[in-house]
């Protein structure tokens, strides 16, 4: 069962205990239910998508509900998914925006990244070469840089790391 959220609208500042946003929820690619959280701890809120054609709502949200508890017993069913969802587009989100004035370097084997501002070093495409021997000079080969990956690998790299 493939879960997407769409039209997401996260708030920082008043997410506390969980993270408070709002959402549509999509099933399989179609819509199903609006998702919301306030950010004090409690569990999410699901309304019917006005483009959901199912006259038994809560019924279906049940069952989609056992369903992920079934398949996916760490996950906590739906709120446990849309919470995995949410958090992998915030990185990803955070990332990109990190990655898009940073060169970011991962000494292999340690935790934590050095960022390297673009602006700051004139780091450009036609100067990654230079770059690339600056790095090799200082950590020789035990070093990734992640802008140099394709973005989910680079966010798979930056969430493990």
């Amino acid at each position: 069962m493939k879960i997407t959220l769409k039209n997401i609208k996260h708030s920082e500042f008043a997410s506390h205990e969980t993270n408070c946003f709002q959402a549509d929820i999509y099933i399989a690619g179609k819509p199903f239910a609006c998702v919301s959280n306030d950010g004090v701890g409690a569990s999410d809120m699901h309304y019917k998508h006005p483009k959901n054609p199912t006259n038994n709502f809560h019924a279906d949200l049940r069952k989609i509900d056992e369903q992920l508890k079934a398949d996916y017993p760490e996950s906590y069913g739906l709120d446990g998914i849309v919470s995995d969802v949410l958090v992998d587009y915030l990185v990803t989100k955070d990332v990109k925006k990190l990655m898009s004035r940073n060169m970011i370097v991962f000494e292999k084997g340690e935790k934590g990244y050095y960022k390297y501002g673009k602006k700051k070093y004139n780091i450009t495409k036609e100067r990654m070469g230079w770059f690339n021997n600056q790095m090799w000079q200082k950590f020789k080969d035990n070093w990734v840089c992640i802008n140099q990956m394709p973005i989910a690998e680079a966010v798979a790299y930056f969430k493990s790391n």
